[in-house]
């Protein structure tokens, strides 16, 4: 009788602790029912042999954001990792979004037969981007998919009297990439934009003055909006008086820095 009451407490402790542990959430196989995600959390979900999964993020028109998705783990002798993400703009997912770009930046995710993905967007609408994780390959793994928002921001520029206002840009990733620069004025008005091409470690120069109406506006603030990953641009405002002889500096700051948490 002894045994018998310990055998069925012990099984009771593990039914107990069976249900009170969290597993791991599966992944949602279709476009309406997406997971949301937020900015900076890593999902990680386990997709089906040539699966899908499916998620929902936040975004607003004009910044930048960083898509990655890789495999936290493999057996090489058993399959290679293979995968590519896709971007929507309905419920449907049948509505591609534009301005993605699907150049595979440094850091990218693709070490010998891991081929992870790493991609970019400068979306043209506010609100929900739908984000499908693809399995290429006929065995089912654990998927990591994360979103960043990697635009930058400066708080000040000045362009009264005999001042000019540069902005200095630097790409740090080896591959080349493209952005916009968009200027406010104190009110948050948009008094003007720029776009820009820079090579792998290329850097350029923007003159503020010449930009839309941002000389009339005397002084604001500006955003960097680019393809690639976080970390993947340098900036600074410099703003000059060169028959005074003064000059300040306004360095851009990321919104979102790297790192995330965990679903």
């Amino acid at each position: 009788m002894k045994g018998r009451r310990v055998l069925v407490t012990f099984i009771a402790a593990c039914a107990t602790i069976c249900i009170m542990t969290p597993s791991v959430a599966q992944a949602a196989a279709t476009c309406a029912n997406a997971n949301m995600l937020a900015l900076g959390e890593r999902a990680q979900e386990f997709v089906a042999a040539s699966g899908s999964a499916f998620y929902k993020v936040s975004v607003v028109a004009g910044r930048s954001y960083a898509i990655m998705a890789w495999a936290p783990y493999q057996d090489a002798g058993v399959s290679a990792v293979s995968l590519d993400t896709a971007f929507y703009t309905d419920s449907a997912c049948t509505v591609a979004a534009t301005t993605v770009d699907q150049t595979d930046r440094e850091p990218n995710l693709s070490v010998g037969n891991h081929n992870g993905d790493a991609v970019s967007i400068i979306p043209t609408f506010t609100g929900a981007l739908y984000v499908r994780a693809i399995n290429n390959v006929a065995t089912a793994y654990y998927v990591n998919t994360v979103v960043m928002e990697t635009s930058l921001f400066s708080p000040w520029w000045f362009t009264g009297g005999t001042n000019q206002a540069y902005v200095e840009l630097r790409n740090n990733m080896t591959n080349s990439t493209t952005g916009t620069l968009t200027f406010y004025a104190s009110n948050g008005v948009v008094c003007g934009t720029s776009n820009f091409s820079l090579a792998g470690n290329g850097n350029t120069a923007v003159l503020i003055n010449g930009v839309g109406s941002c000389v009339g506006s005397l002084f604001g603030s500006a955003q960097v909006a680019f393809q690639g990953q976080p970390g993947g641009m340098a900036a600074n405002i410099t703003t000059l008086d060169v028959p005074n002889g003064t000059s300040f500096d306004s360095p851009f700051t990321p919104r979102m820095v790297w790192g995330n948490t965990t679903r």
